[in-house]
């Protein structure tokens, strides 16, 4: 007698692991990237059909898929485009009034808005068997490439996606999870980073490719809100804000900043 093995019935639950709080926003640039602070991290729960947590450290967890959106800050209202302000208006040449034959002049003549995807850079991640703090494995999935283009409060959306089978539906969502509201500020209002946590720290020793601030520098910011009223040497040491929040800049974001 033939005994056919019936597959395990899993569910699948996402958590938010680490929530970001605050970013630069990055503008309409394509190169420019503005990281959450700190990085979004989405915890995978699967399973058994009893209800016990599944074994995943046997699972080619590789495979599966997250993927992130944009959301406004009551989770209702999806957030994905956002018009690019220079796409509004255009150079043209024109005929000068009361010119001579063949001499024009520049003006700015409107033009047909151009959208652009809000959240951009790694949206999709995949899959990674990770030990947490407190040393339990588990299945994670860390979003340290995301930038948002506009300033303003948003959450996140996180849908979780099984890989297809050659024969089988095109992936579905299976599990979904919003991240606490977070604020995208202009170049002027950021207040800077904070010091990498603990997690992200964690998961970077194990391999995650995670900037670690470890000597973080003070905003422009705060470096000017700190010195207002008062004449320092460069040579002095920096004064930290009330909130004790650094930041890590390079010469070119600073000069960035003081254009901005």
């Amino acid at each position: 007698m033939d005994y056919i093995i019936q597959p395990a019935i899993l569910s699948y639950e996402l958590q938010m692991a680490q929530n970001p709080v605050r970013a630069r926003m990055c503008g309409f640039g394509e190169k420019d990237r503005r990281p959450m602070d700190p990085p979004p991290i989405v915890r995978l729960i699967v399973r058994n059909e009893d209800g016990t947590v599944a074994d995943v450290s046997q699972m080619d967890v590789n495979f599966y898929m997250v993927i992130a959106d944009i959301y406004s800050a009551d989770q209702t209202t999806p957030c994905t485009l956002v018009t690019n302000p220079v796409s509004t208006v255009q150079t043209a040449q024109l005929p000068a009034t009361g010119q001579s034959s063949g001499e024009s002049i520049l003006s700015l003549v409107p033009s047909q808005p151009v959208a652009s995807r809000n959240l951009t850079g790694s949206t999709v991640a995949s899959g990674n068997l990770l030990t947490n703090l407190e040393d339990e494995p588990g299945v994670y999935f860390i979003f340290q490439d995301i930038s948002v283009r506009s300033e303003g409060t948003y959450t996140l959306k996180f849908s979780f996606t099984l890989p297809p089978t050659p024969d089988g539906p095109p992936s579905v969502v299976m599990a979904a999870v919003f991240s606490e509201p977070f604020t995208i500020y202009s170049a002027k209002r950021f207040p800077g980073m904070t010091e990498s946590t603990a997690l992200s720290k964690c998961f970077a020793r194990q391999g995650i490719k995670i900037p670690i601030r470890k000597e973080p520098r003070v905003s422009r910011v705060k470096k000017q809100s700190g010195h207002s009223g008062s004449s320092t040497s460069k040579a002095s040491s920096p004064s930290f804000g009330a909130s004790g929040d650094r930041e890590l800049v390079s010469e070119s974001e600073d000069e960035e900043e003081d254009q901005g």
